[in-house]
């Protein structure tokens, strides 16, 4: 499962045509199909036509290629991969929190194999990766203009069906998006220099409530929450912390120097008033209080 060549997806047989038609027809293998060429051009197919889960996997979805004779004049006589693949495709998606590595999981096969042979498709996963690309490139740019943002929900609904590429033969779709851990990916959407255009769609609810938290608790969560996606930068939130502690400890005050601090507003008159109260309530306690005349 790399971005690397793979193995060839068919290749020519050395054996007489007719031995390979009667050996196709006789054999219960499903993984590979028989294309032929004849001396005027024309192609013909044995073997598996379609998707893999396609009951009618005999029926050509695009080519119409009949099925060889043992007695055809053939100059060429080609086996092409039927089996279903499986390979990854690390991307970078733009998220509240950052640029997100996930890795997209792609099934892919051959539909049509005498459309590989026409086109030469040896090697299928680049020609599967180079299109995958393309539509994730389209498909951050439709969202971005309708003003949403694009994750795993929206892949899912836009390349979950089968992707086919008519002119090479083959056919994809994603079947999984799965977080990451690599750096050898490709970025879509803004960098993050740019800022991130993200709007809140029902499948980042979660998303959302976790953020509201995390802003309702403080300068100190969201410090943590810097820390958890840069573990890397821990010296530089220490330096921010020591240098901000008033945000992060913000200083207290109890009732009795915010009572001390109101006395200190009040007017001559206003504080008199006050002292009156207060010896009254300390007589009635039992307390001896000092002569207040004059």
């Amino acid at each position: 499962m790399s971005d690397g060549p793979t193995e060839r997806l068919y290749h020519r047989t050395a054996r007489p045509p007719w031995r390979e038609i009667l050996g196709r027809r006789w054999s219960a293998a499903q993984d590979w199909s028989l294309v032929l060429r004849d001396t005027a051009g024309d192609y013909f197919v044995l073997g598996h036509r379609g998707d893999p889960d396609d009951p009618d996997a005999q029926v050509p979805v695009f080519s119409e290629a009949p099925a060889p004779g043992v007695r055809g004049d053939y100059t060429d006589v080609f086996r092409v991969d039927a089996t279903e693949h499986v390979d990854t495709k690390a991307i970078g998606l733009p998220t509240v929190y950052g640029t997100e590595s996930v890795d997209l999981w792609v099934s892919w096969w051959v539909h049509d194999p005498v459309s590989v042979v026409r086109a030469r498709a040896v090697h299928g996963w680049h020609l599967v990766r180079t299109h995958l690309a393309s539509a994730l490139r389209d498909l951050a740019e439709a969202q971005a203009v309708t003003g949403n943002g694009l994750g795993a929900p929206e892949i899912m609904h836009h390349l979950g069906a089968p992707q086919r590429l008519e002119e090479t033969g083959l056919s994809y779709r994603v079947f999984d998006v799965r977080l990451r851990e690599s750096d050898e990916e490709l970025l879509l959407g803004r960098a993050e220099s740019e800022g991130v255009r993200y709007s809140w769609t029902p499948s980042r609810r979660g998303e959302f409530e976790f953020c509201l938290q995390a802003l309702h608790a403080g300068p100190a969560s969201l410090a943590a929450l810097w820390l958890l996606r840069h573990p890397d930068q821990v010296s530089q939130v220490l330096d921010w912390a020591v240098d901000h502690r008033e945000l992060l400890s913000p200083p207290r005050t109890d009732w009795q120097e915010e009572l001390a601090t109101l006395l200190g507003t009040l007017t001559d008159q206003e504080r008199k008033e006050i002292s009156y109260l207060l010896r009254d309530r300390i007589s009635a306690l039992g307390r001896q209080v000092p002569d207040m005349a004059g």
